[in-house]
């Protein structure tokens, strides 16, 4: 990703450069446009498509829970990681990836479940826990009144 970036950036400014001296040079920056054709590689992709690339592929172990699978692939997405999604005729599924990006999706894999497993609480417990709070401070309150009244 980042020699693509490098890439557009020298091209931006040789083409730039090639403006500043003129129409003699409109040959050679044709050339350049077709030589340079920056192409975008999409996320999420097909098992085929992975394959053809020719990259070294990695799968992922099976991922059962569709919110599992689904929170992984955004997090894939973000990153601008290359995946496939491979399905098992048992209806498990994995992802499938290149290798140079097993650490990064190895550590979506991890946090999607570790936040998945945290408990969630209810809006009741949150409605309670805020109002023993307000109590508390109310207490607080009260208590610096009666020791200035007291003064």
């Amino acid at each position: 990703m980042l020699e693509e970036q490098g890439n557009g950036l020298i091209k931006s400014g040789v083409l730039k450069l090639l403006k500043l001296l003129g129409n003699s040079y409109k040959p050679f920056i044709e050339d350049i446009h077709r030589k340079t054709r920056v192409t975008m590689t999409k996320t999420q992709q097909s098992v085929k498509e992975m394959v053809k690339s020719g990259a070294d592929l990695k799968l992922s172990e099976v991922i059962k829970d569709e919110a599992h699978l689904k929170a992984i692939c955004i997090e894939c997405k973000r990153q601008n990681i290359a995946f496939a999604i491979k399905k098992e005729e048992n209806g498990d599924r994995q992802l499938l990836y290149k290798k140079k990006d097993a650490d990064l999706v190895e550590k979506n894999i991890c946090n999607v479940l570790n936040n998945s497993l945290k408990p969630k609480r209810s809006l009741m417990e949150l409605i309670n826990r805020n109002k023993e709070i307000s109590s508390k401070e109310a207490q607080k309150i009260k208590n610096k009144e009666v020791s200035r009244e007291e003064r």
